[in-house]
């Protein structure tokens, strides 16, 4: 992912100015023209098919090291800094840290505008020396606290030596959240080791009252050996949804003691993966998911991430200037996508990564015992091979913010080292170039024709974008491009034709990307309908696209928002989850008659652009007829007349809706209904019917033959 917003396709949009990009009528099965009045039309002709089914894989995800998508989202462990490392890990992404100490203003009493700022690595005025980022000092008396290079993994551990107390305990102490709304039952493991015998005083109390303790426990930690410790609690008492709490560590007797290596996971953790990631995950039936990065990937060496996860080093995340645990690699990435049953897409390092490096990892993952890789793969407890089918070779190395990035002509010879490398290990892989416009995509074609396969293409639109523009400007433009798509991707198409048989694409990664909540955004309603948009443009390409990798499956970007620990669904998840769960696969003919308006040309040529967006698929056994409409209209309802062709529906009709109050309606924490899918059913009589669409909405209309019919 680009770390600077700016508009991906100027290159794409220059190169096809030859073609009739404002066509209203599309070749084929798929037509569009403009209605005469105000309402729309829509026939569908279940005869006509477009033969193979659609890619399941169109309806995937994509997941990074970044911020808050693996650590603080998709992964259930909630102390940050566990390993208590330094300050020049934490330095880089000052909004996100800024945004955990504001939680600290309730608990230290101080007003959320002088809680400090980190801007330019200045250190908020409270924090005490020696204490490690993210923690406090908790307890008063004579403590001596101290960052110390004796620890049990990466550079530091905490030191805390009491010399007398003025409290019950004094030690270190962190502002959490917990998903007590689901579970009550925590373990948390330490290594520690201390000067004599100590006892380790654990407890959980509310932030707004330290005497209101939840839960609590003690330790003996025994000698100057690092050992690894233990201690199971149970918060019974009832605490609102998202309550602030603190958990404390402390002494209650002079001593000193070493601590590193923490975790604390919630008992319904799912092989280390939140519980309700992993729920919401696999009720949308995610198809496939992208992992590492990103632009991560391009710093990523996988060998840090496997073996016995207490002893994996700390590293800096460079390409996002923060901290990378390791705790999250390739076994746990696969465990994941085991328990939520989705197909892995592995991006390997082509940024200052080697070709020799990505073939181990193909080797680790589909290597044989017998191999040298595979046997550490089942050393590290996974005897059966992963079958890794899908890997992308690098991630956006087009671009100058990337690790590596360089010309077309050297990425095309990189490819063929590391295609050629990783195809000696396992040559049942399917591999995945970078792409993206005209200029980058044709030295690719022309050098690499006889070992390419797929091309990505990455789609985040909207950066750069004046937070002064007018939102419905943005929205409509933004709906236009996804009209547009596909001029691009027919003249993408077009020039990989002419050198490789069957052209396909990959669209790894994709979300609006103003990033300015004054403007559609990816957390809003305006997400879901251009992705509707871009889904249904694939849909209708006839098997050109052959996977969507959505960004991101938590927090950044669209799909599911982890906030105080409590998980819930944004619009474009629910929009993931219509499509991924209907059951129509083939897509057949339609006509399409609607209203147009004419963009503005801020995304795209200015073009005129249907307000209905419509695509409909029959499932296997022609039984069904799943119709999907998309109103783009900033602000009415369109009446749709619907007409089947070579088609009996039966007369009850069932509607999923997804809508909201505005294209800018989004969900939160304390109002994590707002916009989500709305059930209901209409009935047919005969073949046609009329159905009023609501302003800014995604409708599926599922049509079931009629008992007995041809």
């Amino acid at each position: 992912m680009k770390q600077y917003s700016t508009i991906f396709f100027a290159v794409v949009m220059l190169g096809l100015s030859g073609l009739n990009a404002g066509m209203l009528r599309a070749e084929g099965l798929f037509n569009f023209e403009r209605s005469t009045g105000n309402s729309a039309t829509v026939d569908i002709y279940a005869g006509k098919r477009a033969g193979k089914p659609v890619s399941r894989y169109l309806y995937g995800k994509f997941a990074e090291h970044l911020v808050r998508n693996i650590y603080g989202g998709m992964w259930a462990q909630v102390l940050d800094n566990p390993g208590f490392e330094g300050w020049e890990y934490f330095l880089g992404p000052v909004k996100e840290i800024e945004r955990r100490y504001r939680s600290y203003s309730e608990l230290l009493g101080i007003p959320e505008n002088k809680i400090g700022s980190l801007e330019q690595g200045i250190k908020p005025w409270w924090l005490k020396e020696g204490i490690a980022p993210w923690w406090i000092a908790y307890g008063s008396g004579d403590v001596i606290y101290e960052m110390d290079s004796d620890s049990f993994n990466s550079k530091l551990s905490q030191k805390i030596t009491v010399k007398s107390l003025k409290s019950r305990y004094a030690g270190i102490s962190q502002a959490v959240y917990l998903p007590l709304q689901r579970e009550k039952d925590y373990e948390f493991n330490f290594y520690a080791r201390s000067r004599g015998n100590v006892k380790l005083t654990v407890n959980v109390v509310k932030a707004s009252n330290e005497k209101d303790v939840l839960a609590e426990g003690s330790v003996s930690i025994e000698g100057s050996k690092w050992r690894r410790y233990s201690l199971k609690f149970r918060i019974n008492e009832s605490v609102g949804k998202g309550t602030l709490l603190t958990f404390n560590m402390g002494l209650s007797k002079p001593g000193t003691v070493w601590l590193d290596e923490m975790a604390l996971f919630p008992e319904d953790n799912v092989k280390g993966f939140d519980a309700d990631v992993v729920k919401f995950t696999r009720e949308s039936r995610l198809s496939i998911l992208r992992w590492p990065g990103g632009n991560f990937v391009s710093g990523y060496h996988w060998k840090d991430g496997i073996g016995p996860m207490d002893r994996r080093k700390t590293t800096k995340n460079v390409p996002w200037n923060m901290i990378e645990y390791n705790y999250v690699g390739t076994d746990e990435f696969i465990d994941f996508c085991r328990a939520v049953g989705a197909e892995p897409l592995i991006v390997v390092n082509a940024g200052n990564g080697t070709p020799q490096e990505a073939a181990q990892w193909v080797e680790y993952t589909n290597g044989s015992v017998n191999t040298k890789y595979g046997a550490l793969r089942a050393k590290n407890g996974h005897p059966e091979p992963y079958n890794v089918k899908y890997w992308e070779i690098g991630n956006e190395l087009w671009g100058s913010w990337q690790i590596g990035h360089t010309t077309p002509e050297i990425y095309a010879i990189r490819y063929r080292n590391f295609y050629k490398a990783m195809k000696a290990v396992d040559p049942d892989i399917k591999v995945i170039a970078n792409g993206q416009d005209l200029k980058w995509n044709g030295p690719i074609i022309r050098q690499d024709s006889d070992i390419l396969r797929s091309l990505s293409i990455h789609t985040l639109i909207g950066g750069g974008t004046s937070k002064y523009t007018d939102p419905e400007e943005v929205f409509k433009s933004l709906m236009a491009y996804t009209y547009y798509y596909k001029d691009i991707l027919r003249n993408l198409g077009k020039q990989m034709a002419e050198g490789v048989k069957v052209p396909k694409f990959a669209i790894t990664e994709l979300q609006i990307f103003t990033n300015k909540p004054m403007l559609p955004n990816n957390q809003e309603l305006s997400e879901a309908l251009f992705y509707s948009g871009i889904l249904n443009t694939s849909i209708r390409s006839r098997g050109l696209v052959e996977i969507i990798t959505h960004s991101a499956l938590v927090n950044h970007g669209g799909g599911l928002i982890k906030t105080r620990e409590f998980v819930y669904p944004n619009p474009v998840y629910y929009a993931r989850k219509l499509y991924s769960l209907q059951s129509g696969t083939i897509p057949v003919g339609l006509d399409v008659r609607s209203p147009m308006y004419t963009s503005s040309g801020m995304y795209s040529p200015a073009i005129e652009t249907p307000y209905l967006d419509a695509v409909a698929m029959v499932d296997g056994k022609a039984d069904e007829i799943d119709l999907i409409l998309t109103n783009r209209h900033p602000e009415k309802a369109l009446t749709v007349r619907i007409e089947l062709h070579d088609f009996n529906p039966a007369e009850n009709v069932s509607v999923k809706t997804l809508t909201g109050k505005s294209y800018m309606s989004y969900n939160t924490w304390k109002e994590p209904g707002e916009v989500k899918i709305e059930k209901s059913s209409v009935r047919i009589n005969g073949r046609e019917i009329n159905y009023s669409t609501p302003a800014h909405s995604i409708v599926l209309l599922t049509f079931k033959k009629e008992k007995g019919s041809r």
